[in-house]
């Protein structure tokens, strides 16, 4: 057990370290590709591939910082608003006029399509029971948010795409 621990360990590492290497290797085989076509670092022998590859990892982490940092892409006040927006929960005037006739259409030939090969529609029933639903909903009533979370809960937890977008389970 030690020795699998140990292994384990081992590969979270090197997982970890992928991403870091990734950049530092790109860097430096774009440094030695193009270290000729700069002849300050061409002048400089063997430190001018080295000393391209730096510069330009720096400019790569600056621009990350100032990303991160100056433009702040990722706040707490971003989450609390967007926890806010009645939109997240209820459908959107867009989803009114666009997706959801979109999505009925999509439904409906596929519906007709699995009926013609003898599929199983169950799924794609539920899905537009679903969208009618939630088509009903209007941001202006409490309890229509209330309802669009119980129904989303509902049906992510039948139908799971994925387990990002899974609410259901408290953290």
């Amino acid at each position: 057990m030690r020795i699998r621990k140990w292994l384990m360990k081992q590969q979270w590492r090197i997982l970890q370290i992928r991403g870091i290497w990734g950049v530092f290797y790109g860097v430096f085989i774009l440094a030695g590709l193009y270290v000729g076509y700069v002849p300050f670092f061409n002048d400089m022998g063997i430190l001018g591939p080295l000393t391209f590859a730096l510069t330009i990892l720096l400019v790569f982490l600056i621009i990350g910082y100032i990303y991160d940092r100056v433009f702040v892409m990722w706040a707490p006040s971003q989450e609390v608003t967007q926890e806010r927006n009645p939109y997240m929960y209820v459908p959107s005037p867009k989803d009114h006029i666009f997706w959801f006739p979109l999505y009925s259409t999509i439904l409906s030939v596929t519906e007709e399509l699995a009926e013609k090969v003898g599929a199983d529609t169950t799924a794609i029933k539920e899905t537009k029971s679903y969208y009618s639903k939630l088509q009903a909903l209007r941001p202006e009533i409490n309890q229509d948010i209330d309802e669009g979370i119980r129904l989303r809960q509902e049906f992510i937890s039948k139908y799971p795409f994925s387990n990002v977008f899974d609410d259901t389970k408290e953290k």
